[in-house]
């Protein structure tokens, strides 16, 4: 009976073809899986959550929309429908299968459509079964044949099905079949269903195991013989916030490192970049004297920026400038991302950046904004971030005016500032905004080449991000950490806003 089934979907699938007028092409079957129940689950092309548009291979986005199906309204090509009817499903409905020893096998079958022979052919799927054996749950596009792995929760698949476009002269017919494993009843749901191209996109990944091997990874652009590198615990955020805008004049490294060991990856970028100077920041709680030695054998000397707390830290940091520049940035150092948006500027301008508590200058801080006298203070972030009260005390201490860069969330104050930059540039650095390492290292390399860094977050390029890219139009787009930072899906949207 079941080959009898499999037939008989093999013939409406060729006589879709026919009635579609594209000749008499055979359509393959999938493999009987009582007889291939050992092959494992066709591999993805890409990770993806099942939610929203599915994203192209790396280094790739989407060139074309073939052809989508939500399921909401109904099941596609209802008269060629065999056996699939409408559930709920976490964003609406899903198509769902139910096959038993009274219902064997189950055929779903999408319209055909027309892409360019060769062209990078995309087919991506939310779904989740209570099958959880890939032989018995396929899916078919001309010859490509896979076996679709779905487990009891919600996931995404994308695969490749390039090859299928020269089958006929780039006519794809897709369909899915839901076998009962010897007669046991199961469920198979398929929802947001998406063909599609992609192209080449002039976008890539900086990315490590964790945030000291990505830290490490950004390392690895600077050469060797570097004048200073920082070194600054991978625990907290506030230590290196002001060093990274530092780093950046100095077109210096910033690693990272456990507070009581250092990380293999980060002691072989220190061997390698051999410098002359290594500055700790933070104290003993932060980078303890252990790891300072064992990464201090790497330079010629190692001094320690310390105090009592984060802002006499920040103070230490602005130490090493001279008085009298242009421009000072506060940022609050409460929470990381203002600090974090405003580096790479600060490091392409020479500008100093210090932290501040929410309700007033801590004195240490204050002593150093009258130090450096500057031309004129900004303030990054509103008032919920950094007080009136704050723009009222740096006003003591500049002849110039005080200003404030904000935006109704951390997104758009980073859109704010990205914009700040010359339009085309080089490349723009793109991390998260939920969490400190990426765009903390990342802010300093961006610094030292003049470029910007813009936050989004880990699933989607967020609008203010998207503006950002539009109005720079950069040449590259750099993703800063891997696929738990930012997903495929944003590199994908990054790749259509660079080149």
């Amino acid at each position: 009976m079941r080959r009898i089934r499999q037939a008989g979907a093999a013939g409406l699938a060729l006589a879709t073809l026919a009635a579609l007028g594209l000749g008499t092409a055979s359509v393959a079957s999938p493999q009987d899986p009582d007889l291939g129940e050992t092959q494992a689950a066709t591999s993805t092309a890409v990770d993806w959550s099942g939610l929203g548009q599915a994203p192209c291979p790396e280094g790739m986005t989407r060139r074309v929309s073939v052809d989508s199906h939500s399921m909401d309204s109904s099941v596609p090509q209802p008269r060629f429908n065999d056996g699939w009817g409408l559930v709920s499903s976490r964003d609406g409905s899903a198509a769902r299968a139910t096959v038993s020893s009274s219902d064997a096998s189950d055929h779903l079958f999408l319209p055909y459509v027309k892409v360019s022979v060769d062209r990078r052919t995309m087919l991506g799927l939310s779904t989740r079964s209570t099958q959880g054996n890939s032989a018995y749950t396929r899916a078919q596009v001309n010859s490509v044949d896979l076996r679709v792995y779905a487990g009891q929760s919600w996931g995404g698949r994308v695969y490749d099905v390039t090859a299928a476009t020269d089958d006929e002269n780039g006519h794809l017919g897709t369909w899915f079949e839901h076998r009962s494993r010897n007669g046991a009843s199961t469920r198979w749901d398929l929802d947001n269903v998406q063909i599609y191209t992609c192209r080449d996109a002039p976008v890539s990944r900086i990315s490590g195991a964790d945030r000291y091997a990505s830290a490490a990874r950004i390392a690895a652009t600077y050469p060797a013989g570097v004048e200073v590198a920082y070194l600054a615990t991978g625990e907290n955020f506030p230590d290196a916030i002001g060093a990274s805008a530092l780093a950046g004049r100095q077109d210096a490294p910033v690693l990272l490192t456990r507070t009581g060991q250092l990380p293999s990856d980060t002691a072989a970028q220190l061997r390698r970049l051999s410098p002359e100077r290594l500055v700790v920041l933070g104290g003993t709680g932060a980078v303890s004297d252990t790891v300072a030695r064992q990464a201090g054998a790497y330079a010629d000397s190692t001094t320690r920026i310390t105090g009592r707390t984060r802002y006499d830290v920040s103070a230490g940091v602005a130490r090493g400038y001279s008085p009298g520049g242009p421009v000072l940035y506060v940022a609050s150092g409460d929470d990381f991302p203002d600090a974090l948006s405003i580096g790479a500027l600060a490091g392409h301008q020479g500008a100093p950046v210090l932290l501040t508590p929410k309700a007033g200058l801590h004195p240490a801080v204050e002593e150093q904004v009258a130090r450096l006298d500057p031309g004129r203070i900004v303030v990054v972030g509103g008032s919920g971030a950094v007080s009136d009260t704050v723009l009222t005390q740096l006003r003591r201490h500049t002849s110039g005016t005080v200003a404030r860069i904000s935006g109704s969330n951390r997104y758009a104050v980073a859109s704010a500032i990205a914009q700040e930059f010359d339009r085309r540039p080089a490349r723009a650095y793109v991390a998260t905004g939920t969490a400190f390492p990426d765009a903390l290292v990342g802010a300093a390399r961006a610094g030292s080449q003049g470029v910007p860094v813009v936050l989004t977050r880990q699933d989607q390029l967020v609008s203010d991000g998207r503006a950002a890219l539009q109005a720079l139009d950069p040449l590259r787009g750099v993703l800063l950490g891997g696929q738990v930072a930012l997903s495929s899906v944003v590199m994908d949207q990054v790749g259509a806003h660079v080149g």
